[in-house]
């Protein structure tokens, strides 16, 4: 399908497959720098929060929220390690904080189809009650945009909860 050749195919398809690796970090660093706030990627700063909301059992979702709206403090058992995290982040930000705020928010989904859920209304669709199946799919359909009635659907699973899923859920 490359190439009627198949060593300039494998040539080509080599070349393409040697740039990914390079193309998938620069856009993922984008993308984190994003959902951080930041005009530019900075690598230590984006792996540093991860392994710090790892190390507490940081919800990720729920945590880029919170950090535009100034509330990821409250997210961490310990908040000193996030503090100087956070006097770190505020040097890099520009000065129009709400700014960054609402671009945050354009990239950073308050609702996402987390798998207790899925689960949830899959059960309840096998017994004949869409009911959960349509106000999940209402929630993730416009997942940036933040809705009363709906604050069941940010949140993780509860503790002990267990971790089901399935391909293509």
């Amino acid at each position: 399908m490359i190439d009627d050749d198949s060593e300039a195919a494998v040539d080509a398809a080599t070349e393409v497959l040697s740039g990914f690796a390079g193309a998938y970090e620069q856009h993922w660093a984008e993308g984190m720098a994003a959902k951080l706030g930041l005009a530019a990627p900075d690598r230590e700063l984006t792996d540093d929060i991860l392994k710090l909301m790892r190390l507490q059992k940081v919800d990720f979702t729920e945590f880029f929220r919170a950090l535009s709206a100034g509330t990821a403090r409250t997210l961490f058992t310990e908040p000193e390690p996030f503090d100087s995290w956070a006097a770190r982040r505020e040097l890099l930000l520009p000065a129009d904080l709400a700014a960054v705020a609402d671009a945050m928010d354009r990239v950073n989904p308050v609702y996402i189809p987390r798998n207790h859920r899925v689960e949830e209304a899959l059960a309840k669709a096998t017994k004949g009650d869409m009911g959960p199946f349509h106000q999940l799919v209402d929630a993730v359909s416009r997942p940036f945009d933040e809705r009363p009635g709906l604050a069941d659907y940010t949140r993780p699973a509860p503790a002990g909860a267990p971790y089901v899923t399935y391909c293509g859920t």
